[in-house]
């Protein structure tokens, strides 16, 4: 019997994350282009097996310390979204609006469901989880530290127009919709679209729109066939909605880690997107 049920839109909104939403990190291939690492078929051999080396470590680790992990991926994310939708800058004022805007995602889609995205969390790491709501309520008394430190500190970015108008969007997609939904919409509609409108240009500059096409559809069709081998190894141990939310987020934290590592911590930083 399936440890949990999941409705039709939790379908639609896992569908869209990994039909929609992944394809955004798989520009990373294009992304290593850029940044010089296929200049030589060796340096590019060498990328490739960093890459996938990061993510297979990333769940052996999940299956080793799945609450650990869990903790890791929901502030990881924080830092991720918050940073990636910002246009970078080299001081703490970014990595701190970072967290403000990171966090209004992950902690406002969290609590605004907590029973619903409890079940959730038992789901994908164990039904003791003592230690990431401890961590997720220490995060979140950050979070409101930062947000009154910012305000009186930087008020006119703060209140920039542009902001405002991402914070409204967002705001409207995790109150008017549950948990799964709201991150989908969030990951694909806002995430992922700033991601590829900002580094395309760029992109395109090293490489043919066709090199970059190719690319992106190559590493989604991999990370497509992986995923539903995961599943399918896992099905008859925890059922299909189990399986489905399991290689679906493991999945994206596995990816999550070396896509991070590339885009915020050299990309972005090279080319101040």
């Amino acid at each position: 019997m399936e440890l949990l049920v999941l409705n039709w839109w939790d379908y639609v909104a896992l569908l869209s994350i990994i039909f929609i939403g992944i394809p955004h990190g798989a520009l990373d291939g294009a992304i290593s282009i850029a940044l010089g690492y296929s200049k030589k078929i060796q340096s590019q051999l060498i990328f490739i097996f960093c890459y996938v080396l990061i993510a297979v470590v990333v769940v052996f680790v999940w299956m080793l310390l799945p609450i650990f992990s869990l903790t890791f991926f929901l502030f990881l994310s924080i830092f991720h979204f918050g940073l990636g939708d910002l246009k970078w800058k080299y001081n703490m004022l970014y990595i701190l609006n970072g967290y403000l805007h990171g966090g209004l995602i992950v902690f406002g889609i969290i609590f605004l469901n907590k029973d619903k995205v409890d079940i959730l969390f038992s789901a994908l790491s164990g039904n003791d989880l003592s230690l990431l709501w401890y961590s997720l309520y220490t995060g979140v008394f950050v979070w409101v530290v930062t947000v009154v430190f910012l305000f009186f500190y930087n008020q006119k970015n703060f209140f920039s127009k542009e902001y405002f108008k991402l914070l409204v969007a967002i705001l409207l997609i995790i109150l008017l919709f549950p948990p799964l939904p709201a991150f989908a919409l969030y990951f694909c509609l806002i995430h992922s679209w700033k991601h590829v409108s900002r580094i395309l240009p760029i992109l395109f500059n090293f490489t043919t729109r066709s090199n970059v096409l190719l690319l992106m559809i190559l590493f989604s069709l991999l990370s497509w066939i992986v995923g539903f081998l995961g599943i399918y190894y896992i099905f008859d141990e925890y059922g299909f909605s189990n399986s489905v939310l399991k290689i679906t987020f493991i999945g994206l934290a596995s990816l999550t880690v070396p896509h991070m590592i590339l885009v915020d911590g050299f990309f972005r930083p090279k080319f101040k997107l």
